[in-house]
């Protein structure tokens, strides 16, 4: 094999690493900026200009008065630069610490994707640069570029960054001069600054015992109070993360609902049977809204506007009040969910999400119900319902209701021409104890029916859920048997 001479091959590696060596712990890096600017998705879009903090590079290697170099900037994740700010961010070279260096920078090129530039190292040469414990550049020279603008990037979406990246190249730019690969910064990072936080309120319990009627209202308990419950959420107007954290395009000032907002529609989805006339409000707002729109018992809209809302940075709690109507069973298992939609003045409509299990309500009782079951008087037929209690002794009450005329029609015009009677719709409550262990019900001893044998019954239990189970069976002349689970009306599960 041929050897070559050493002084041969540090010449050779001197050409090809640009008449420097790389460093290699301590190395080129940016020192500026030190934290990324925070923006309000509020106050954005994909081509809002956004003007990027002075970033500062420390040089990591010593550079003589003969040995120019290139410097090459490129915007990170899908920004694109402002071409013109490539000539306003002109890199300033300056000692810092006890090092020494003069240099000249002039634009070589400039384009939406990168801003090349060369630095002439004049009468004064770069020092050799000096690091602290941690690797850090305390002595050397800064080149600083001030003035770069993002004219489209990706932080009109909540998350999502733009930075740049650096690397120092010879003037040919055919080898790195300074780190082995390119040095990054964030120096924007995207945000929502209106939020909701709604932690889940699992206290509100229908009343089983309440004077109206079973489940008709609330147990007391908290500020829930017989016809009344409820539940609180909170909208943070750029203060969940930190008092004004959320900047608008120019970088320091704070976002605000109050200005740069024209609503927010809050939707409260849920089951709304059983409510009073206007029987769901919001308190806690600096001027309380109304609700503007209800659909089909399932979902209530308030809009709240900027003079609602207390001023930014700041958090307003709402309490959200629902009062039944004490005229029905409000059953044992309800969820709502809080969202909301605002309209911001710069940008789309922003979903602003809560949780759709915010408030879920109980019982002090459970409730078991078939969709059919039969009083059939004839001979030799016995019609019962079965429960055990695995708990102590529980009241119950028994809600019937029988076949409508109308759906008695329905039947008829499919041909199907079994024997029903039509009977008037009608409905009675009864009520009895459930044993601790085996209880048997005699069916026309829960309901009878004006006219028909057959129709459907809903029990409602004083006792936790899981301590009773429920079926009816119906025997026929000890030669046919039909039975039928009871099932929890509200929280989807059959015994």
């Amino acid at each position: 094999m041929k050897k070559f001479p050493v002084k041969a091959v540090a010449a050779a590696m001197t050409a090809v690493c640009g008449s420097a060596a790389f460093a290699t712990a301590n190395s080129g890096q940016i020192t500026a900026p030190a934290a990324t600017t925070k923006y309000a998705v509020e106050s954005l879009i994909s081509t809002t200009d956004i003007t990027a903090p002075a970033v500062v590079y420390f040089v990591g290697v010593a550079r003589t008065t003969a040995q120019d170099f290139t410097v090459l900037i490129k915007p990170t994740n899908g920004a694109k630069f402002d071409i013109a700010s490539c000539t306003t961010a002109i890199p300033v070279a300056a000692p810092v610490g006890t090092g020494a260096g003069v240099a000249t920078a002039s634009l070589k090129r400039a384009s939406e994707d990168e801003c090349a530039y060369e630095v002439d190292v004049n009468t004064t040469a770069f020092s050799t640069p000096t690091f602290d414990a941690n690797g850090v550049g305390v002595n050397g020279v800064t080149l600083t570029l001030t003035g770069l603008k993002y004219t489209s990037h990706k932080l009109a979406t909540a998350g999502e960054t733009a930075g740049v990246e650096m690397a120092l190249f010879d003037l040919g730019e055919t080898a790195r001069i300074d780190t082995t690969a390119n040095q990054t910064v964030d120096t924007a990072k995207s945000g929502q600054a209106l939020r909701i936080t709604a932690a889940a309120d699992t206290g509100t319990k229908a009343d089983v015992n309440d004077e109206m009627g079973p489940l008709f209202g609330f147990v007391t308990a908290g500020a829930d109070v017989d016809a009344t419950a409820d539940a609180s959420f909170i909208i943070h107007n750029n203060s969940l993360e930190g008092a004004g954290t959320w900047k608008k395009p120019d970088g320091t000032t704070a976002w605000n609902f109050g200005t740069d907002a024209t609503n927010l529609k809050l939707t409260i989805a849920g089951n709304y049977g059983g409510m009073a006339n206007n029987g769901i409000a919001l308190s806690g707002f600096v001027v309380n809204p109304t609700a503007v729109t209800t659909s089909a018992n399932t979902s209530v809209v308030f809009t709240v506007l900027p003079a609602n809302l207390n001023t930014a940075p700041g958090n307003t709690t709402i309490t959200a009040t629902f009062t039944s109507a004490r005229t029905a069973s409000l059953g044992t298992s309800r969820v709502f969910g809080v969202q909301g939609l605002a309209d911001v003045i710069t940008g789309a409509d922003e979903a602003v999400a809560g949780s759709d299990s915010w408030w879920t309500w109980g019982a002090n009782a459970i409730q078991l119900s078939s969709p059919w079951f039969s009083t059939d008087p004839g001979a030799g037929v016995f019609t019962r319902f079965f429960f055990q209690n695995l708990g102590t002794d529980a009241t119950y009450s028994a809600e019937c209701q029988v076949e409508s005329a109308a759906a008695l029609n329905q039947l008829n015009n499919v041909s199907n021409s079994t024997a029903v009677t039509v009977a008037t719709p009608a409905a009675r409550v009864v009520k009895g104890t459930l044993y601790k262990g085996l209880t048997v019900l005699q069916a026309k001893d829960v309901c009878t029916f004006s006219s028909g044998t057959r129709g459907s019954v809903t029990f409602t239990i004083n006792a936790p859920a899981g301590n009773v189970k429920g079926l009816f069976k119906y025997d026929l002349n000890g030669t046919a048997t039909t039975t039928v689970p009871l099932e929890r009306t509200y929280a989807n599960g059959t015994f």
